[in-house]
C-alpha cells in the first residue's frame, strides 16, 4: 500500500473559519461603585445582577410626565407591567416607537438568532397588550435604537432590546450580553428627547391607535416640531440617521485616537470586506503606525457565512477574536479614555451607513473605566474561540452544530473504488469541508462531487453534487431536523480511508 492509497480526511482543511467552544470558567460580572455624577454603566451578563432591568424599570416608575421608548422589542414582564402602570398614572404620555411592519419585524426576529421561541404572533400580542391599554405606538422601519427618555431628564442607553432574553437569565437559556448608560446629563438628555420628537412626526410610517387592538395603519410623515444639532462633543449623545452618521464618525475617531489598546464588541459583522473604509482600514492604519493591541468581542454565529468571513478577515488583519455565544454587547473604547457604546452593528448595510441607532460618547468620564471592565470580562470568559482553517478532525470533534452527528464509523475505512474515481476523490477532498449523510446509504460530500459508499465492500461511486459541500454545510445551518432530515445523520468526517 501505498500513501496515494489512503487520504486523512480528518487532516483535511476547510477554507472557512468557524466558531468552536471552549471551555470558559463561568464567573459574573460584578459592577463597581459608581463614579460618574452624570454616567453610570449598566450591563446583562449571564450569572449577573439584572442591571439593565433594574433600571429600566426604576425609570419607567421615575416618570412624572412623561416616557419615550425606542426598542425594537418589549417582551418582558416587568417592564411591560411597569409602561402600563405608567399609563395610568400618567393618563397617557408613554410613546413607543419600533422597528416593524409585519415583514420587518418578522425578518428582524429570524436575525436575532437568540433562540428564545419567540415569533411574530408572540411579539404582536405584546404589541397588542400595550396598545390597548393607551400607550401610543408608532413604527419607525429603519429604527434599531435602543433608547428609553423619562421626563427629558434621565435616559437609558445601550445595546439591549427591553425583552426577557436581553435582560435575566431564564432555566433554559442565560441572559444576552449587554452593555448600556443611564444618563442624567440635562443637555444631553434633552437632545436625545428631540431626537425622538424626530422620530416620532417625521420618520414613523405606521401606527397604532392608543386603547384600541392591535392593527397597524400607514400614517404621512410630517415635520417635526423640534430640531436638534448633532453632536460636537467628546462626550454626549451620537446617533445614525439618514445623512447623519455620527456613531460612525465616533467609531473612526476613537480608532483614530487609539496608541496602546483598542476594544471592540458587536453582535454582527456585515460588509467588513467589501467595505474596508468602514473598518478594515482604520484598523490596519492603528496597529501599523502604532502598534495597537486591537481586540474584538462579537457573537458567535456559524450559521451567518458573511459573518463567519468577516471574523477571518479581521483575524487574518491581526484582530484577537473572543467571540461568545450569548454577547449583543456594541462597542469602541481606545486606551480606557476614549470611546463609545452604542445599539448598532460594525454592519455596513444598517447600523453605520443606513438606519436609525443611538449611542453615547463617554471620552475621559469615569463611566468609561466601568465599560472597558466589562468588556475586559466578557472576553476573558468568552465561551467561543475561532478558528480559521479547521481541520475535519476539528470540526467533528468541537463544532457541536445542532443538525450534527458525531462520526461514529471508526477511524479506518476500506473501500473498494476504480482508479478513475478514486483519483476524483483525491482531488475533491484537497479542500474541505468532507460531509458524510447516512440514511441507510453513506454517502461523502466534497467539493462538487458525491461519493456514495455502498453494500459490505464500500464500493466507492461519483455522482456530481447540486451544490459545493460548503454550501450544503451552510445550508443545513438553515435546516430545522423536521424538514426532512429526520432519518439522516450527517456532519464532517474525520476517518481516514483507505483503498483497498
Amino acid at each position: 500500500m501505498t500513501e496515494r492509497d489512503r487520504v486523512d480526511l480528518g487532516r483535511v482543511r476547510t477554507p472557512s473559519g468557524f466558531f468552536l467552544p471552549v471551555s470558559a470558567p463561568a464567573e459574573p460580572f460584578v459592577a463597581a461603585p459608581p463614579a460618574d455624577d452624570h454616567y453610570r454603566h449598566h450591563f446583562t451578563y449571564r450569572g449577573s445582577a439584572e442591571s439593565i432591568r433594574q433600571a429600566a424599570v426604576d425609570l419607567i416608575r421615575s416618570a412624572r410626565r412623561k416616557i419615550f421608548l425606542a426598542s425594537f422589542r418589549i417582551g418582558d414582564r416587568q417592564i411591560i407591567d411597569a409602561l402600563v402602570e405608567a399609563v395610568h398614572r400618567l393618563r397617557g404620555g408613554v410613546y413607543v416607537v419600533t422597528s416593524w411592519n409585519e415583514s420587518t419585524l418578522r425578518r428582524g426576529l429570524a436575525e436575532l438568532d437568540d433562540l428564545d421561541g419567540d415569533d411574530v404572533a408572540v411579539q404582536k400580542k405584546q404589541f397588542d397588550s400595550l396598545t390597548r391599554r393607551g400607550i401610543a405606538l408608532r413604527g419607525h422601519e429603519q429604527c434599531h435604537a435602543k433608547f428609553l427618555v423619562v421626563d427629558d431628564e434621565r435616559a437609558l442607553v445601550g445595546s439591549a432590546n427591553l425583552e426577557t432574553s436581553a435582560l435575566a437569565d431564564r432555566p433554559e437559556r442565560a441572559a444576552t450580553g449587554e452593555s448600556g448608560v443611564v444618563l442624567t446629563d440635562p443637555a444631553e438628555v434633552g437632545r436625545l428627547a428631540r431626537f425622538f420628537t424626530r422620530l416620532w412626526f417625521a420618520g414613523c410610517t405606521w401606527e397604532v391607535t392608543p386603547g384600541t387592538e392591535y392593527a397597524l395603519r400607514q400614517r404621512v410623515p410630517v415635520d417635526a416640531p423640534v430640531t436638534v444639532a448633532s453632536s460636537t462633543g467628546p462626550h454626549g449623545v451620537v446617533w445614525t440617521d439618514g445623512t447623519e452618521h455620527g456613531i460612525l464618525h465616533t467609531l473612526h475617531d476613537v480608532i483614530g485616537r487609539a496608541r496602546h489598546e483598542l476594544l471592540l464588541a458587536t453582535f454582527g459583522l456585515v460588509g467588513v470586506r467589501e467595505r474596508p473604509e468602514m473598518l478594515l482600514d482604520p484598523l490596519r492604519r492603528a496597529m501599523r503606525e502604532h502598534g495597537v493591541d486591537v481586540r474584538l468581542l462579537v457573537r458567535a454565529r456559524n450559521n451567518i457565512p458573511d459573518h463567519r468571513r468577516d471574523t477571518a478577515a479581521l483575524a487574518e488583519a491581526g484582530v484577537r477574536i473572543h467571540a461568545d455565544a450569548y454577547t449583543h454587547a456594541k462597542a469602541v473604547i481606545a486606551d480606557g479614555r476614549h470611546g463609545a457604546l452604542f445599539s448598532a452593528n460594525l454592519d455596513a448595510s444598517h447600523g453605520l451607513y443606513d438606519g436609525v441607532e443611538v449611542g453615547v460618547r463617554l471620552d475621559h468620564r469615569p463611566v468609561l473605566t466601568e465599560a472597558r471592565r466589562y468588556l475586559l470580562h466578557a472576553m476573558a470568559h468568552a465561551d467561543r474561540r475561532f478558528e480559521p482553517q479547521p481541520t475535519g478532525r476539528t470540526l467533528d470533534a468541537g463544532l457541536r452544530a445542532a443538525w450534527q452527528t458525531r462520526w461514529r464509523g471508526g477511524g479506518r475505512l476500506t473501500v473498494t473504488a476504480s482508479d478513475a474515481d478514486w483519483r476524483t476523490l483525491v482531488e475533491a477532498v484537497e479542500s474541505g469541508p468532507v460531509l458524510w449523510t447516512d440514511d441507510g446509504v453513506l454517502r461523502l460530500h466534497a467539493a462538487d462531487r458525491v461519493f456514495t459508499l455502498a453494500g459490505p465492500a464500500r464500493r466507492l461511486s461519483v455522482t456530481r453534487a447540486d451544490e459545493p459541500a460548503l454550501d450544503r454545510m451552510d445550508r443545513w445551518y438553515g435546516q430545522f431536523r423536521s424538514e426532512g432530515t429526520a432519518s439522516t445523520r450527517r456532519g464532517i468526517c474525520p476517518a481516514t480511508l483507505v483503498r483497498a
